[in-house]
């Protein structure tokens, strides 16, 4: 073996191992004082690559619950929020169904509306308050942010999941339509219309414009007590508003109509219900004379009213509603506008009332319903266009006391436009008509009168009735447009006028010197004699041999003999008035009527009962036309007024008046000249036909509260012919417009996001609907009368639907949150349990190691110490 002392190989080898096995345990205690098995990516640099995601996924994992509890506390904050709108909902119901009940009296339930208004207030209240960690969550928000270019106007209520969140232009407008036989038919709908009791005066009379309240009898109770002896306030409800007035004995009934009218617009401060063009007329003539009649200025339910304070109040002003309130029909149309334009698209759908759906995902639309500046006349009546004229002969049933027999009127009607009153009044003008006061008949004059059937043509009518009275019509001739046709009408029903002996007869001999004559005479004039010569059997059937002898001699008269109850009895074939008779016994050889036959009583008359002559000819609907009356035929007499727009500009219009046959003037050429000169005059107002009520409308051209009507008179001074005379219009300026008709809504997405996994789109969305009165569609929830309280009944239900509906979708999101927390936890752990096995230290392998590692170092020790010493044994060499 060669030995070098230069290089001591065996030593520098031990040394080497000396170095790994400290560096072996080294690594050994790091692991076991760290726990780690992974101290540096030198010690796994793939295994500790995975180990950083892994645990980056359960640190995820572990936020990501905290953040699922939070969304389970937020989503507890808004259902438990929701619970008390529910509760409330609840009472609400309660007191509607308590104030529906007719045991309370309209100051109770005054009372109640006062408890629902706070009910209200509330739910609004816990709508707009109602946060976790200050975000809002009830006020729909928690979906969509919503603005509008006319919140006044529009409010976009969040319902549910909104899909689409961009701009969005709405447009509303009066949904109008040709309709088959109709025209062009536009869907403004109507508004309710209330009357009110017929205030008498304390004589008995009817009250006029200048009565006081004191004077009336309608203001006295049951006990005789004066009821205003105090002023009471009358309050009137409507559309989440109240307007009121003072009612004290010392108004006239022109006064109260006054402030009736104030309270349902504006008062002198300001106040009132803001019906805009609503209308309190008192009528002091006509079949309403004595009575209130107010009309709301909205068209539709949102213009309901009712009239509430004291019981003795309210029950003494009697308002009743005797026109029940027609929601316009709107079309509405919305366009996506926040995408390119060749990719817009327009959903348009009709709607009856103010609200509407389904054209925004998640979204209703609550819109004022627009309403122009406008005002409306009266309804034209009915006319017709005679080509040529129309003769007939007219004959009634009964015959003139002056012996000139049944009365014939000869009738012309001239050629010529005419209003249907025109065309009886004419017919009228040409007959001598009898005084119904000179009755019962016979009378002098004709007993038939013309008038306006309720289908509206003509008819003739008898002032006597039941099957006595008749119509005949003969010689009907020219162009006819009213249909009258030749014939005999008779009238119906009624009762028979009869005579009845007073007893039995007991002498039966009629033949030789007791032959007997008499005569009957009906009220037409027809009369018989009845001669009675021969002995019957008077221990036989005496009784009905006489009477069919008399019969056989009655020929053409409408009497006939009879036996009733063992009496002889004459009984008229007909009913009625002109069922009358008279027997008599004025020939040279009379019988005794009384000694001999009985009667007492040779008259029998007609009873005012049955129904008159009456007939419904059917007018030629193409030659008829609804118009107004402009009479006058001269320039004094044409109605003249002015009309002028927002913007100033005016147009006179000019409608000439006209003589018999010619002042009939039809509606479509009043609209027609109104047109004509609102367009040659740049003037924005325009005049339209209601088909249904045939009334003629201005109407701004301007959309909305901008628009203006303003009319005036212009006609010459003193003419009998104006606005208010012809077209019942008063000359005024009229600003009645509300709302809008176009608007732009914008949407923000607001909806509630939960960061509910350890990466990106570990994400979970949920939304809550807007929960206040508004969107509950209870704002104008109104209890003050039984009839509303009803309805609200419904309203409530609805509401609660909606929260409970809600209140199901959020539970329904918690137990959703609830599973994914249970699932983020499993995963959390097997995850941690993986990066476990990746990168903790295994202790009991590791202390092996170490041991070992332990053993080795002290080994190479000792080994690098023994070949340090192998190099003495040169020095031995040396020696």
């Amino acid at each position: 073996m060669a030995l070098r002392i230069n290089s001591n190989t065996t030593a520098l080898n031990a040394h080497s191992n000396l170095v790994k096995n400290e560096s072996r345990l080294s690594s050994s205690i790091e692991r076991l004082s760290s726990g780690l098995r992974i101290n540096r990516a030198s010690d796994d640099a793939a295994g500790l690559t995975i180990s950083e995601k892994l645990r980056t996924q359960v640190r995820g994992l572990q936020r990501a619950q905290l953040n699922v509890q939070d969304g389970i506390s937020l989503i507890q904050t808004a259902e438990g929020a929701m619970n008390e709108v529910t509760s409330m909902l609840q009472r609400m119901r309660e007191l509607a169904l308590q104030s529906a009940n007719d045991t309370l009296t309209t100051t109770d339930r005054l009372e109640i509306q006062k408890e629902i208004a706070e009910l209200k207030e509330d739910i609004d209240r816990i709508s707009y308050d109602t946060e976790f960690n200050t975000k809002k969550l009830l006020d729909g928000t928690g979906t969509a942010v919503v603005s509008t270019s006319d919140p006044k106007n529009i409010d976009a209520i969040v319902t549910d999941q909104v899909l689409t969140f961009s701009d969005f232009s709405v447009a509303v407008w009066i949904k109008s339509e040709y309709v088959a036989g109709e025209g062009q038919k536009t869907y403004y709908g109507s508004p309710e219309q209330q009357r009110s009791a017929i205030f008498l005066k304390t004589d008995g009379s009817i009250a006029d414009d200048k009565t006081m309240l004191m004077s009336i009898s309608n203001f006295v109770d049951n006990n005789g007590n004066f009821i205003l002896e105090d002023a009471q306030t009358l309050y009137i409800q409507g559309d989440n508003s109240q307007g009121s007035l003072e009612v004290s004995k010392g108004l006239t009934l022109a006064q109260l109509n006054d402030r009736i009218k104030g309270a349902m617009t504006k008062d002198q401060l300001g106040h009132g219900l803001n019906f805009e063009g609503s209308e309190s007329v008192l009528s002091t003539g006509g079949e309403h004379a004595g009575q209130i009649t107010v009309t709301s200025g909205r068209n539709g339910v949102l213009g309901r009213v009712s009239f509430t304070g004291s019981e003795d109040l309210v029950k003494a002003l009697g308002f009743e509603v005797v026109t029940e309130p027609e929601d316009p029909i709107y079309s509405v149309a919305v366009t996506n506008i926040g995408v390119p334009y060749g990719e817009r698209q327009t959903l348009t759908t009709q709607v009856s009332g103010h609200r509407v759906g389904g054209l925004i995902e998640g979204i209703e639309l609550a819109f004022e319903p627009p309403q122009v500046a406008h005002v409306e006349s009266t309804p034209a009546v009915l006319g017709i266009t005679i080509g040529a004229p129309i003769g007939f002969t007219l004959t009634d049933s009964v015959p003139n006391t002056d012996g000139t027999g049944l009365t014939s009127d000869t009738v012309t009607i001239p050629a010529g436009n005419f209003s249907m009153d025109q065309v009886v009044s004419i017919i009228n003008g040409q007959l001598t008509v009898a005084d119904p006061a000179a009755l019962p008949l016979p009378v002098s004059g004709s007993q038939i009168k013309a008038q306006i059937s309720q289908s509206g043509g003509i008819e003739f009518v008898t002032v006597n009735s039941g099957s006595s009275a008749w119509v005949e019509i003969t010689g009907v001739a020219g162009s006819n447009e009213l249909g009258i046709v030749n014939g005999t009408y008779y009238g119906t029903g009624g009762t028979a006028a009869r005579t009845t002996a007073f007893t039995q007869i007991t002498d039966f001999d009629y033949s030789g010197a007791n032959q007997g004559i008499f005569s009957i005479v009906d009220s037409h004039g027809n009369s018989a004699s009845v001669t009675l010569n021969q002995d019957y059997d008077q221990t036989g059937d005496g009784l009905n041999e006489l009477v069919s002898a008399i019969n056989g001699q009655l020929g053409a008269v409408a009497i006939v003999a009879e036996v009733k109850d063992g009496l002889l009895s004459f009984k008229s074939k007909e009913t009625g008035y002109g069922s009358g008779f008279v027997l008599s016994a004025t020939s040279a050889t009379p019988v005794d009527l009384s000694g001999k036959l009985k009667i007492n009583s040779p008259t029998a008359s007609g009873i005012a009962d049955g129904s008159p002559v009456s007939q419904a000819f059917a007018y030629n609907d193409a030659f008829a036309s609804y118009g107004y009356v402009i009479a006058g035929a001269s320039p004094a007499n044409d109605l003249v007024f002015n009309l002028a727009d927002l913007n100033g500009k005016v147009a006179s219009v000019t409608i000439p008046s006209g003589g018999a046959g010619s002042s009939f003037v039809t509606v479509n050429s009043i609209a027609n000249e109104i047109n004509n000169a609102a367009n040659a005059n740049s003037v924005q107002i325009t005049a339209n036909i209601d088909t249904n009520t045939h009334r003629l409308a201005l109407v701004s051209s301007v959309p909305g509260s901008d628009g203006k009507v303003t009319l005036a008179n212009a006609g010459a001074p003193g003419s009998v012919n104006n606005l208010y005379s012809i077209l019942g219009i008063t000359a005024s300026t009229y600003e009645n417009g509300v709302g809008n008709y176009a608007y732009n809504v914008h949407l923000k997405n607001t909806s509630i996001q939960l960061q509910v996994g350890p990466n990106e789109g570990d994400t979970a969305r949920c939304h809550i609907a807007r929960i206040d009165c508004m969107a509950l569609g209870i704002r104008d929830l109104d209890l003050t009368t039984s009839v509303s309280a009803t309805r609200a009944i419904t309203l409530i239900d609805t509401a609660l639907n909606k929260v409970n509906s809600e209140r199901a979708r959020l539970g329904a999101v918690e137990n959703r949150l609830s599973y994914t927390s249970n699932s983020l936890s499993v995963s959390e752990e097997n995850m941690t349990a993986a990066e476990s096995r990746i990168r903790d230290c295994d202790m009991a392998s590791e202390v092996i190691k170490m041991t070992q590692s332990q053993i080795l170092q002290q080994a190479s020790n000792a080994m690098v110490a023994q070949a340090n010493s192998s190099a003495q044994s040169v020095l031995e060499l040396l020696r």
